[in-house]
């Protein structure tokens, strides 16, 4: 139920981030309107089924300069503590994510960004699942669809994807975390105008 009401929730808040003035749209509205369906279905589908067999399923609204977004992403969570400081445990999972992203000045498919990421993420734990009880940091990879948004140049689709967040638990299978998120190419090529995102993930543990 749980994965059900946070799945529903990401969608219903992302829908006005999605392009909706394409000229498919125009030209044929049941179209556009069709295969959204079919995207929001099988995402849907996916994170309550697991096929992936993860464990844990999240979903992100992400918040940019006049961008707007939305993330869907499993986590695999390693059962072994890295390190103790005296009662901070250190663990660490595994995020592999889809990200969504709509210029807020650019309508339709021009101002669309999609990217897929590959990110160990680093959680320093220093309580029992309480509502506020961890820090995260983390340095990954990611592939963007284009590699321009809004006249901000990033000059490669590969980029790196660098976070630090804080976060605790609602309950004992369902958490949350407030995420800065930075997003750009370490100089591999010039110019290298990255980005940064405030994110709202939500979590289920299946």
């Amino acid at each position: 139920m749980y994965r059900i009401v946070i799945t529903l929730l990401i969608f219903c808040l992302a829908k006005p981030v999605m392009a909706a003035d394409g000229e498919s749209l125009n030209k044929d509205p049941m179209e556009t309107w069709g295969w959204r369906a079919a995207m929001l279905t099988s995402l849907m589908l996916t994170m309550l089924t697991n096929p992936l067999h993860a464990d844990e399923v999240s979903g992100s609204l992400m918040s940019g300069p006049d961008v707007a977004g939305f993330k869907m992403a499993f986590r695999w969570h390693p059962e072994e503590t890295l390190a103790h400081f005296g009662n901070v445990r250190l663990n660490h999972y595994y995020l592999v994510g889809y990200n969504y992203w709509q210029s807020l000045d650019v309508d339709g498919q021009e101002g669309v960004v999609n990217a897929v990421e590959f990110i160990p993420v680093f959680r320093f734990n220093w309580g029992e699942k309480g509502l506020f009880s961890f820090a995260e940091t983390s340095v990954g990879v990611s592939v963007l669809s284009r590699t321009e948004l809004n006249g901000r140049q990033f000059s490669t689709n590969f980029q790196f994807s660098n976070s630090l967040a804080v976060g605790g638990y609602f309950s004992q299978k369902t958490s949350w975390s407030l995420q800065l998120q930075h997003y750009s190419n370490n100089s591999i090529k010039l110019p290298n105008n990255g980005i940064n995102f405030y994110n709202l993930n939500i979590a289920y543990i299946y």
